[in-house]
């Protein structure tokens, strides 16, 4: 069983507040939020003051996903949206470790996004200090890609990398139902979900709910 996070890039943005109240009475708790600028990815997405008026009206945590340049410069804006989860790109600064530190002072979660290019290897200086993994199935800010395949060997690899450390792994990027079963069978404990989930397809969220389990975040969000 894993948590999971229904993310809003693919919810419909004329109905914002419907779609993530409808989720929360599902049992969904906690939204998977990307915040894009054009520039670290091709597409604009959620700045602060959209991320912090969504949240205002709805009763879901946030997990922030920062696929931006230069995250350092940033992260106090991110930080006043009440995001409870925050989530920064190793391939997007030298300077991670400092905005890790910022983000767990203020008493938020804090993740490391790896992209499918990327070695878990670079996770070593960080396993001490970050609270989860964010492992990318697709190439992050280019929506309609399928499921990489192999990230199920990566998320193997990212959990004997943790050991017994209370790290949780996230994975993101063109899931379904049955990629989501694998990707829980190889030890991840997040799943963002989008367009399976968002299709106006009540079978999907019924199959969903039978992999989602609130009780796996214990008292870490």
């Amino acid at each position: 069983m894993a948590l999971i996070l229904p993310s809003l890039f693919a919810a419909d943005i004329m109905h914002l507040k419907r779609e993530c109240d409808s989720l929360y009475e599902e049992g969904f708790e906690i939204l998977h939020v990307d915040m894009m600028d054009g520039v670290f990815v091709p597409h604009i997405a959620f700045g602060f003051e959209q991320i912090r008026n969504i949240k205002n009206q709805t009763k879901m945590k946030f997990d922030v996903h920062m696929m931006v340049s230069e995250p350092e410069h940033h992260i106090e804006k991110v930080l006043e949206t009440g995001a409870e989860m925050i989530s920064v790109h190793v391939e997007a600064s030298p300077h991670i470790r400092h905005v890790i530190d910022q983000i767990k002072q203020h008493g938020r979660k804090a993740g490391v996004v790896l992209n499918p290019g990327t070695s878990p290897v670079v996770l070593k200086p960080l396993l001490n200090v970050i609270d989860y993994i964010l492992v990318m199935s697709i190439n992050p800010g280019r929506p309609g890609q399928s499921f990489i395949a192999d990230t199920i060997d990566k998320i193997r690899e990212v959990k004997e990398m943790i050991g017994d450390r209370e790290i949780q792994i996230e994975v993101d990027g063109g899931i379904e139902f049955d990629t989501a079963r694998l990707c829980i069978d190889a030890c991840a404990s997040m799943i963002v979900v989008g367009s399976y989930l968002f299709a106006d397809n009540k079978a999907n969220l019924n199959k969903l709910k039978t992999l989602h389990n609130p009780s796996v975040k214990e008292d870490r969000n």
